[in-house]
């Protein structure tokens, strides 16, 4: 993509304009019909999340029936978890001046596989964060269910989940609180900052959360169209400022991987914060609400807007020559 053409698609996103589907980066080649869902356990429209464990099985959470599917490197279904926990409930929209309820169904909202393959759950019509073992079995739950709050015990529509290498944990308290909460590997709370606002310390909900290999921990704080970079403790490294509306970041060596939701484009950057690549658009991205890369480097996109989950395999080095000519 020509310095020119990603400028137009970044204005394009700015404005909200309906930008036409851009040809598919040299990086990568979809994958057609991937996942193959079985006929009596179907995606709801809303996928809402997709991670990853260490044997390469994709987990994919919906808002409806057997809300968190899996499915081995191939997309062959293999399984459901927590369908007995993860029930429904009616989440309230918050940005009017009245919340305002919307359908019952279960509120699966984040999805991250932390590095033991225990896997985690943000639920935001109930008020929680789940952790499911590997074969299923409910360990631990943070916060009070179908109870919100601003404390140490209470969430308020919690929107991410991420486990670091040394188990301590970071909840993004997203929609209601806009807060990051610390936690140690056994659940208990250690810190929390932010509130609602526009200034340095402040987030207008923080969405999705991702880890590097040095340790810094990356917030999207969505609706103030930035990118920020903390340490462990809550020290701010560094703002990215002027990306719209990205729902979904996922790092993947010395790169950084968003979706801009409502506007279908999926950013690259540099761990910087340097933008790279912008390439998609709403005839290409039902909306991508989450994003995760495997350790071959495919790339994972859940739609909350066209309910499946696409994949997109790495091009070698001579397809992508081939594609960019």
């Amino acid at each position: 993509m020509t310095a020119h053409s990603l400028t137009f698609v970044l204005a394009s996103v700015w404005v909200g304009a309906s930008i036409c589907a851009a040809a598919p980066v040299a990086e990568f080649i979809p994958v057609t019909n991937w996942a193959r869902v079985p006929n009596d356990r179907p995606f709801s429209l809303k996928v809402s999340g997709v991670a990853i464990d260490s044997k390469g099985r994709v987990y994919v959470a919906h808002r409806g029936p057997h809300p968190v599917i899996y499915f081995d490197h191939d997309g062959n279904y293999e399984g459901t978890i927590g369908e007995l926990e993860i029930i429904p409930s009616v989440y309230y929209d918050l940005t009017g001046s009245v919340p305002k309820p919307m359908e019952r169904c279960p509120w699966v909202h984040g999805l991250h596989v932390d590095p033991w393959d225990n896997v985690w759950v943000t639920d935001v019509g109930r008020h929680i964060v789940m952790k499911f073992s590997r074969e299923g079995k409910l360990l631990m739950t943070l916060g009070t269910a179908d109870h919100h709050g601003d404390d140490t015990r209470h969430f308020n529509q919690p929107t991410a989940v991420l486990v670091t290498p040394a188990g301590e944990i970071f909840v993004a308290d997203g929609y209601g609180n806009s807060r990051v909460v610390k936690y140690d590997r056994e659940g208990k709370f250690l810190l929390t900052w932010g509130k609602r606002g526009t200034g340095p310390d402040e987030f207008h909900t923080p969405h999705a959360l991702a880890l590097d290999s040095q340790g810094r921990l990356y917030v999207t704080d969505r609706e103030n169209h930035r990118i920020k970079v903390y340490d462990q403790q809550g020290k701010l490294l560094a703002t990215w400022p002027d990306l719209y509306c990205v729902d979904a970041i996922a790092v993947h060596g010395d790169f950084l991987y968003g979706g801009c939701g409502p506007y279908g484009i999926i950013l690259k950057l540099d761990l910087t914060g340097k933008l790279l690549d912008a390439w998609g658009g709403p005839r290409q991205f039902g909306y991508p609400h989450a994003i995760a890369l495997d350790s071959e480097g495919s790339l994972f996109v859940a739609e909350v807007a066209a309910g499946r989950v696409t994949r997109y395999r790495p091009a070698s080095s001579e397809v992508q020559k081939q594609i960019l000519k």
